[in-house]
């Protein structure tokens, strides 16, 4: 009788044992579970700041380039501008077009539109051309005005610059309080 109270004895404390690890390791999961929905709370809170910082640089860099074409003689991209806009919108729901234009400039015969970005990337490029067909289509009072296209930016990562110029995109760089142009090789579209 002896071993029957030992095997019960044992299997009670199996039993214990196995309770208490799987109290533990539904706490240590309530634990981490907490812990994930804090992490995803900090991680969102990271990613506004980081948001509102980036909007704040792409804002600033606007305002200067905007400030800085306004206020200057507007003699860019070897013509004289006799109007200068910011961020211009249009939209058409019915044709799914939308239109979106940090800088335009225009006189009786062309239009610039200067895409603004606080550091220029490889797919910016791609981007401004792409908008190139919206922008017709939505400002057919400038259908028989030169288009030119302009890239401006506070920096350049590696090779934009170059890329920007083979595909016919002025370059508009931040120098001190002012900008300089680069267009030797702008392209009328």
């Amino acid at each position: 009788m002896k071993n029957l109270n030992k095997k019960s004895t044992t299997e009670k404390r199996v039993w214990a044992a196995i309770e208490a690890t799987s109290e533990q390791l539904k706490e240590s999961i309530a634990a981490s579970e907490k812990r994930g929905v804090e992490l995803s709370s900090q991680i969102k809170d990271l990613k506004e700041m980081i948001g509102g910082i980036s909007n704040s640089n792409g804002m600033a860099a606007e305002e200067f380039f905007i400030n800085t074409i306004d206020r200057g003689d507007r003699n860019i991209f070897g013509e004289h501008f006799t109007e200068c806009y910011s961020l211009v919108r249009r939209f058409n729901k019915e044709k799914k077009l939308r239109s979106e234009q940090d800088i335009v400039l225009v006189n009786g015969e062309s239009v610039a539109l200067v895409e603004v970005k606080y550091k220029a990337q490889r797919a910016d490029i791609q981007k401004i051309i792409n908008r190139l067909p919206s922008f017709r289509a939505l400002h057919p009072e400038y259908k028989t005005h030169r288009i030119y296209l302009g890239l401006a930016a506070m920096a350049f990562d590696n090779g934009v610059e170059t890329e920007s110029e083979k595909a016919g995109i002025a370059i508009v760089k931040q120098v001190g309080s002012t900008f300089v142009i680069y267009d030797e090789n702008m392209t009328v579209f």
